[in-house]
């Protein structure tokens, strides 16, 4: 066997076979979605990416020979570290052949970069941050990822672990299908939907399409606001909410996507997508040359849908509204059509969320994990 080498991936050409790396390693695996190469290839750029505006980061592939068997990266948000203190370092990106010796070595790789930049622990996956794609998937390998959510082998998970990691965080996602809305829509759910919007004087709006740097900017307002008690939150910059919401502005399902007001006053958002990933499978990632008008022409015809975001800011928060927003979107997305509806990701600490996905015909169908290691 060939001699293990670790190298880094620091030039156009050798991003672009970072990220070709996982193809051989899928190729029999008809749940994986390739990535749309026209967003990666800017994220993981130094120069383009928005991750490099407050962070650092090194790509890693693992060759035996002249041939890419595994790929990591590990990054350094200088963001996090100024708002939780903690010397914490991340890996992402993470693929490689089932070989314990070439996982551990891409780890050590890795772990040697990020503790001599001062980290004391290393926490992944992560590519790059919170609100990217996050997770390995250790349950649920028999159907494709929903858009934006990750799909992997089963043995990652005790490579992972065979490296030294060990579980941080769980977060899950949870599917209602048409079929099983039908059979088994509990009746109690309109009646506690009913009486947090009277008790509350809660009205729900869909956000208006035709002023969308307005309506973004008071979701982005909204987020950062909902969101700042959960796990590993980092309030969004400009440049951060800029691409997410190009990448999200033709997805969005406006009739499925609600503002929440009390009096008039916004208190939260939720945000619904089209899944996309059948279409991005069909093109293979590529968006040229004619990638972006089967893109375009098929959105809309995608009967699949995700919950993606929802939030409630804080001063709010405890009154059922996930509730009100969870049921409303699947009970409108079904009536109009849409067969399945996918509430992702919930970390399993936000305990509102999981007691309001309790309520529905929702089944935990998948789990993303986090995991930690200490450095020594």
């Amino acid at each position: 066997m060939s001699e293990l080498t670790i190298r880094p991936a620091g030039t156009a050409r050798e991003r672009r076979r970072f990220i070709d790396l996982a193809r051989p390693i899928y190729a029999a695996d008809p749940c994986w979605i390739p990535p749309l190469l026209a967003d990666l290839e800017p994220f993981l750029d130094p120069r383009r990416g928005v991750f490099f505006d407050g962070g650092e980061a090194e790509l890693l592939v693992a060759w035996r020979g002249d041939r890419p068997v595994g790929r990591i990266s590990a990054q350094i948000s200088r963001r996090h570290l100024a708002q939780y203190a903690d010397g914490k370092g991340f890996f992402g990106f993470f693929e490689c052949e089932d070989d314990p010796a070439t996982a551990r070595a891409l780890f050590a790789a890795a772990e040697a970069w990020l503790r001599a930049r001062g980290c004391s622990q290393v926490e992944g996956p992560y590519g790059f941050g919170i609100y990217d794609e996050i997770g390995l998937l250790v349950d649920g390998f028999d159907s494709a990822p929903y858009v934006m959510n990750i799909h992997n082998p089963r043995y990652y998970e005790a490579l992972v672990e065979g490296a030294g990691y060990r579980k941080a965080v769980d977060w899950y996602a949870y599917r209602i299908t048409a079929e099983a809305a039908s059979q088994r829509w509990p009746a109690r759910l309109k009646q506690l939907r009913d009486r947090v919007v009277r008790r509350q004087g809660l009205t729900l709006r869909n956000p208006d399409m035709r002023r969308f740097r307005e309506e973004a900017a008071l979701v982005k307002k909204l987020f950062n606001s909902a969101w700042s008690p959960n796990y590993g939150h980092l309030p969004l910059t400009d440049r951060e909410f800029d691409r997410l919401a190009a990448g999200l502005r033709r997805l969005i399902i406006p009739e499925l996507t609600f503002i929440a007001e009390v009096g008039g006053k916004p208190v939260g958002f939720a945000l619904s997508v089209y899944d996309v990933n059948p279409l991005v499978r069909q093109i293979d990632g590529r968006l040229w040359p004619l990638g972006w008008y089967t893109l375009l022409r098929g959105i809309k015809r995608q009967r699949h849908l995700r919950l993606l975001l929802m939030g409630v800011i804080e001063a709010y928060q405890g009154r059922g509204y996930e509730i009100v927003f969870s049921t409303e979107v699947a009970e409108r997305g079904l009536r109009a059509g849409f067969t399945e509806c996918e509430l992702s990701n919930v970390v399993e600490t936000n305990e509102p969320m999981l007691r309001s996905a309790s309520y529905l015909p929702a089944e935990r169908y998948k789990t993303y994990r986090i995991y930690r290691k200490e450095l020594a």
